[in-house]
């Protein structure tokens, strides 16, 4: 009698299991993911605020490249007349071209932080923006998980579960703040 009771409890064990086994696969997590450079470089939005950073990084930029032809064009001018200076005449425009290239290294640095600073204002309410939609589109598709591609690291995913276009078109109906 012991012998059957045992030979129940592992049969109701393994029922169980199975049982259990089977729910959880049947109940697989609704996965989905987007590619936000594909979404800053394809939509009306991205191309938009891309224009805007390249129109002002231009500007920044011309500024440095007039500081380093200054500079450029006063070390030239210094080792074409070295040789003819006196001595305190030498070092007089060695420190002056120090000077200039100090001045050059900070205005490189003030402008790399104004290029960050200025990508941040710019890309800061798309990428809000987008944020906003996946959100949306998970909570009314009933996705369990919605994944940056770049930033989960995926590797491969099937193109099915790819919701970039539908963000794009989403982003692109909406007014741009």
């Amino acid at each position: 009698m012991k012998k059957n009771v045992s030979g129940w409890w592992v049969l109701l064990v393994l029922g169980a299991f199975v049982l259990s086994s089977s729910a959880v696969w049947a109940a697989s997590p609704k996965i989905g993911y987007f590619e936000l450079p594909t979404i800053m470089q394809q939509s009306r939005w991205g191309k938009q605020a891309n224009e805007d950073f390249k129109r002002e990084g231009d500007k920044i930029k011309a500024d440095v490249d007039s500081k380093v032809q200054a500079f450029k064009s006063a070390k030239e001018e210094f080792d074409k007349k070295k040789d003819v200076m006196d001595e305190k005449t030498r070092a007089k425009k060695l420190k002056d071209l120090q000077t200039l290239q100090q001045e050059g290294e900070r205005l490189l640095m003030e402008s790399n932080a104004k290029m960050s600073k200025l990508s941040n204002e710019m890309t800061g309410p798309l990428v809000d923006k987008v944020l906003e939609i996946v959100k949306r589109i998970g909570r009314e598709d009933k996705y369990d998980y919605i994944f940056e591609r770049e930033k989960a690291g995926i590797v491969f995913a099937d193109e099915k579960e790819n919701l970039t276009r539908r963000v794009i078109d989403e982003l692109d109906k909406s007014p741009r703040k």
